[in-house]
């Protein structure tokens, strides 16, 4: 085995872990219980990261499944929440992103794989050096398709012209990394960025 190819998924990996913070400023502007607006990450956000509903849509799509009609209607509130939540994501972690571009120095392709929605690339993706310095950064909102499906990974292993078995694939969600191995891919849980650097110099190791 002869691994050639690095691939980061963004948010908690190349991003810092969001805090969420914004959802009790959304209370504030909305008088509904921060909590939630913690469905905004849930089962809907697959619609935003595969670029089938907009930012706004998304509050909207929140509000009016939960009877909030007032606040769904209200087009200026929708489209301030969807910035707001796009806006905490902007927090690239510097360190991961030299350690991807240190790899990638040394030989390795980068490729980034993420689910993302097009208004973060839109507004942010300059700001994440990885993306910019990538080999390949394959979106979910480019394929209409998210992780964990499989034709995703194959996707960003053709675009690197590499095999499931010379590519090591990094991501904070479990399922995403049971996906990846199925397909042969050497997958690593994301938990830190020390622990994921001890587990890929063992990995290199084998």
């Amino acid at each position: 085995m002869k691994i050639d190819s690095v691939i980061f998924d963004f948010g908690n990996v190349l991003s810092m872990p969001n805090s969420y913070k914004h959802f009790a400023e959304m209370e504030k502007m909305t008088g509904i219980d921060e909590k939630f607006f913690a469905g905004a990450m849930g089962d809907i956000r697959q619609q935003f990261d595969l670029g089938t509903v907009s930012a706004s849509q998304l509050y909207q799509k929140l509000f009016s499944d939960a009877g909030y009609t007032a606040q769904a209607q209200d087009t200026e509130l929708c489209k301030t929440l969807g910035d707001m939540d796009l806006a905490s994501w902007d927090n690239p972690n510097i360190a991961s992103n030299e350690w991807a571009l240190s790899l990638q120095k040394q030989g390795f392709k980068l490729g980034i794989l993420s689910n993302m929605p097009y208004e973060f690339l839109q507004k942010y993706r300059q700001n994440v050096p990885a993306f910019t310095h990538a080999d390949y950064a394959l979106f979910s909102c480019d394929v209409r398709m998210i992780k964990p499906c499989p034709e995703i990974y194959q996707l960003i292993l053709e675009k690197l012209s590499t095999k499931a078995e010379n590519a090591v694939f990094f991501d904070d969600l479990q399922p995403n990394i049971d996906a990846a191995k199925k397909l042969g891919i050497n997958a690593i849980l994301w938990q830190n960025l020390e622990q994921a650097q001890k587990e890929f110099e063992e990995l290199l190791k084998k």
